[in-house]
């Protein structure tokens, strides 16, 4: 079969999808602690061997001290994200019955509103759209109140679970780590001379200068975001401004949409209620965080992925279909993988 025929390279195209995403909905779970793991080692290792040979201080002190230091400071950083999160999601649900009144009145005299310029422009009487819309939300809130009562338990059960298999996924992370501090010279060693050397380090090459610089991008712009919509909330005094900026950061990760879906319209909103202060730190706090995504964007990224914004929202909008949230990340790491292993040259045949 020659090679450089269509057919030949779509049909290689399709077994290598097929396999990334076989891979990455049954493999990747399961290695997923093993694999973060040994990412986390290497970026670690570097500085345990400096301790170890430039500051002459004993390995066990080096290595274990380094890695005693980075525990530290990822559970004190997670304390405090965990800590911040739920005391103002502890502030929302008590202030929430208030919000629904003040939801429900103002929802009242739109709707009412609304209903009455339709029965005018209908020639209908008047009260009929809205005795209609409140039959029918009647209904609505009845078999909600149903299916959450019918379902509470097996969400209940689901949230245990995951609980669980979290705890399980961090002790196994923690404890491959500690292993790994032993095990990281003997296992390069071995990769050195393992005869799948060349095609692994070949695909891994490309996917350090694409797929894992778009994760250290995306994360650094998130995070970075994160913070800037957390301070401009703030800055309008917010109670929910940790909480909410982390949605938003979250939001603001999807291309195409941005942040500005949400402050520009809460911007305009609080500029015609003469709120102008908190209008233009809204409007500000959108641009700032334009400007990070940029920016950065094209500070880290470059042309180093290849791909237009049309198939990157593409690639994130297949992977969320594939793989759930997870996707925005996945989707473009699979197509990266997919690259890499379809621009691999076939071994020739020795004569």
């Amino acid at each position: 079969m020659d090679q450089s025929s269509l057919a030949f390279q779509f049909l290689r195209l399709l077994i290598v999808s097929f396999g990334v995403y076989l891979a990455f909905r049954f493999l990747l779970p399961l290695a997923f602690p093993f694999l973060l793991a040994y990412i986390l080692m290497r970026t670690l290792y570097p500085i345990m061997c400096f301790l170890h040979k430039k500051w002459k201080l004993p390995r066990i002190l080096s290595h274990y001290g380094t890695l005693f230091g980075f525990f530290i400071v990822i559970t004190s950083l997670f304390l405090f994200i965990g800590w911040k999160i739920i005391t103002q999601l502890r502030l929302f649900f008590s202030n929430f019955p208030v919000y629904r009144q003040i939801l429900e009145s103002t929802l009242y005299q739109q709707t009412t509103r609304i209903c009455h310029c339709i029965d005018y422009y209908l020639c209908l009487e008047n009260g009929t759209v809205y005795t209609f819309l409140e039959q029918r939300m009647t209904d609505f809130e009845q078999t909600s109140t149903k299916n959450l009562t019918t379902n509470a338990g097996k969400a209940l059960v689901n949230c245990l679970s995951g609980s669980f298999q979290f705890f399980a996924v961090l002790v196994i992370l923690i404890i491959s780590m500690i292993i790994l501090v032993k095990e990281m010279e003997p296992l390069h060693l071995k990769y050195r001379n393992s005869s799948f050397f060349v095609p692994i380090h070949s695909i891994l090459v490309r996917l350090k200068e694409s797929g894992l610089a778009y994760l250290k991008a995306e994360g650094t712009i998130l995070i970075i975001n994160w913070i800037v919509c957390s301070l401009g909330l703030f800055c309008i005094r917010n109670p929910y401004f940790f909480v909410f900026g982390m949605g938003i950061a979250i939001f603001d990760a999807f291309p195409v949409l941005g942040s500005g879906f949400i402050f520009l319209p809460w911007g305009i909103y609080e500029f015609l209620n003469r709120k102008y202060y908190a209008a233009a730190i809204l409007v500000t706090t959108y641009l700032v965080t334009l400007f990070v995504r940029e920016f950065l964007e094209a500070k880290l990224l470059g042309k180093g992925l290849g791909l237009s914004p049309f198939f990157m929202l593409a690639a994130i909008f297949i992977g969320i279909q594939l793989f759930g949230v997870s996707g925005i990340f996945l989707g473009p790491f699979a197509i990266v993988l997919i690259r890499a292993i379809l621009s691999l040259e076939p071994a020739k045949k020795s004569p």
